[in-house]
């Protein structure tokens, strides 16, 4: 069996407490707002957090899917959406900490990708052997 090795604690650490930082906030705004479709981001980071604490050979695919989508494609999307938007009504309402926001969590994406990319590794898993 295959599992996912962490080499730099700090990145799994960083990953864990990003997602389940997500994960309460989205907890929080479906609560409140009484949206079904707040699940889907809930069961995504939960099935996430469980590839991670176990340490399962999809870990590595599942962290990197997952900031493509969720920390790369949907904030460049909305930063290219508002950029439009704000060209078409001559720059008057201009946000720019929504822009900074947008571009941190980009880079905090690629980051994330690129790093897993580089520090965590799949191998057969180590089996101990109790006779020895």
């Amino acid at each position: 069996m295959k599992k996912s090795y962490f080499k730099n604690q700090t990145l799994y650490w960083a990953i864990i407490i990003i997602v389940g930082g997500l994960l309460i906030w989205n907890l929080a705004i479906t609560l409140a707002y009484q949206q079904l479709i707040g699940l889907l981001p809930i069961v995504i980071q939960t099935v996430l957090l469980i590839l991670i604490f176990t340490k399962h050979e999809y870990a590595k695919i599942g962290i990197k899917i997952w900031a493509i989508i969720f920390l790369i494609g949907g904030p460049s999307l909305k930063f290219i959406g508002r950029l439009l938007n704000e060209t078409i009504d001559g720059f008057e309402h201009l946000s720019i900490q929504l822009y900074l926001m947008k571009g941190l969590t980009i880079l905090i994406g690629i980051l994330i990708v690129i790093y897993t990319n580089k520090t965590v590794i799949i191998e057969e898993a180590k089996l101990e052997n109790s006779n020895t």
